[in-house]
């Protein structure tokens, strides 16, 4: 009984995987996730601590301008990503909602930042070569993980077959 249950849960997860597939976020999405939460992470600091006279505005857009198409290409993986995973018919109503919460997220400030540290963060991110892999290494840096709506691609599950 044992084996054809476990037969069964091989055959499942078989006939589940290619449709997770369809859905499921790959490294260079989840990367695109993580650039597009730093960026908004920056904006959104950016205009709460403006409020309290700390202003880093100027290193915020110098950012934005000399990386634009390397952000502008994440975006884009974004679009793509929600276009695999709800279909595209739904796909631009997915990112909109996405984005917004990424920035309602930002809204109430981080608790271990200061507006100096995202001055800091700021300067870094505009100094920075315009290379993808220095604006993924800087969003780790800040602690980037967003949410994905779906898992990660290769993700292993662990099952526990009652042995």
């Amino acid at each position: 009984m044992k084996a054809i249950l476990g037969g069964v849960a091989i055959g499942a997860a078989l006939l589940a995987g290619p449709a997770q597939a369809a859905g499921c976020w790959s490294e260079a999405s989840y990367e695109a996730a993580q650039m597009r939460d730093f960026d908004t992470m920056l904006m959104v600091a950016t205009l709460r601590c403006r409020i309290k006279n700390i202003d880093f505005g100027d290193d915020y857009n110098r950012f934005v301008r000399s990386k634009r198409p390397i952000l502008a290409q994440a975006n884009q993986q974004l679009r793509t990503q929600f276009a695999l995973s709800v279909g595209r018919s739904k796909a631009l109503s997915a990112y909109d909602d996405y984005m917004t919460k990424l920035a309602n997220g930002y809204g109430g400030g981080t608790e271990n930042m200061s507006c100096a540290d995202y001055a800091v963060l700021a300067r870094a991110a505009a100094d920075a070569p315009a290379q993808r892999t220095n604006i993924v290494g800087l969003a780790r840096k800040a602690g980037s993980a967003p949410y994905t709506p779906n898992l990660r691609c290769g993700v292993t599950v662990a099952m526990n077959n009652g042995q």
